[in-house]
């Protein structure tokens, strides 16, 4: 694997942690100072979400779908890491995707970028898990803390469970130019695949790297616990 696709994602093979343990430990990679609730990231369900199959659910997030290419907390408050931490995991299936798009941006020719400049994106989504609502946001951003170029390109979902809507306004041939950098986002040169193994801890940079899943297939076991880092 390349190391410089790699650079903002770290992985622990063979861990254990309790619930409080991991929570205490997510608090150590926060750049935040304070109480609990000011480093890590809190839904009306608390700081960790329980990632796993339901047959039942409303959202492709618990389903066995794909899930494309996106960034955590657009809808609401975006962390600054990700933490996995992977309990279960039996057969193939369920690998999640890594896209470092400052590795992507400096790919791109100088005419892709101005292309890029110009382009805004409006996604929409019915709340029916933990977010939901209307966000506008520019395609090429820069990185809060390091300054670097990343770009916020999360993919339209298009499933009867909780659609995601994609409007990019700024540029003539949207969708042919959509088409064109979507298809950037499944380069290896900037893809990393993690396929999960129980006791796997993963931490990324969630403004470097946009993340998805690929379908979860006979691996319907997979679980594991999320927290996102302020």
């Amino acid at each position: 694997m390349s190391s410089s696709k790699l650079n903002g994602i770290m992985i622990l093979k063979d861990q254990k942690f309790s619930k409080e343990e991991l929570l205490t430990y997510a608090q150590t990679l926060s750049d935040k100072s304070g109480e609990i609730q000011d480093k890590l990231l809190h839904w009306d369900f608390g700081p960790m979400m329980e990632m796993r199959f339901d047959r039942n659910a409303q959202n492709y997030l618990f389903s066995d779908e794909v899930v494309p290419f996106h960034w955590d907390g657009a809808f609401y408050r975006e962390p600054s890491k990700l933490l996995f931490f992977c309990e279960e995991s039996v057969g193939n299936g369920g690998e999640t995707l890594f896209v470092n798009t400052e590795l992507l941006w400096s790919s791109l020719t100088e005419e892709e970028k101005v292309k890029c400049e110009k382009v805004t994106l409006t996604y929409r989504t019915e709340k029916k898990a933990h977010y939901g609502g209307e966000i506008k946001v520019p395609l090429v951003q820069k990185h809060p803390r390091t300054g670097s170029i990343i770009l916020r390109l999360a993919e339209e979902v298009e499933t009867h469970l909780n659609p995601v809507t994609l409007n990019i306004i700024g540029i003539e041939n949207a969708d042919a130019f959509y088409q064109e950098l979507r298809n950037k986002l499944y380069d290896p040169a900037f893809m990393y695949e993690h396929a999960w193994e129980k006791g796997d801890l993963l931490v990324c940079d969630n403004f470097t790297f946009l993340h998805g899943r690929r379908a979860l297939g006979g691996n319907l076991k997979r679980s594991f616990k999320r927290i996102q880092i302020l």
